[in-house]
């Protein structure tokens, strides 16, 4: 595989070949390169508390724990970040 990272439908693709009863052939860094892929998305949908950042003014900021992204933290969707699209958990907010 070339110096670049595998896009998630390419990793889809290389994944797919697995899901077989016969012999196949396996270029393993194509297949450690599918699986980073696919735990990334996986982790990404396991929801994350947002950070809470306090300034010393007493305003503070929301973000996201993975990214950092705070800007437009109202425009969020209730559950994703809208830089990344980790999953967010706002149960304690």
């Amino acid at each position: 595989m070339p110096d670049r990272e595998m896009t998630p439908q390419e990793a889809i693709i290389v994944l797919d070949r697995l899901n077989t009863d016969g012999r196949i052939e396996v270029n393993r860094d194509e297949l450690r390169a599918a699986v980073r892929v696919a735990k990334a998305a996986t982790n990404k949908q396991i929801q994350a508390l947002p950070k809470s950042i306090r300034y010393s003014n007493g305003s503070g900021v929301v973000e996201c724990p993975i990214c950092g992204e705070s800007e437009g933290v109202c425009n969020w969707e209730p559950n994703y970040c809208p830089n990344c699209g980790q999953a967010l958990d706002w149960s304690e907010r």
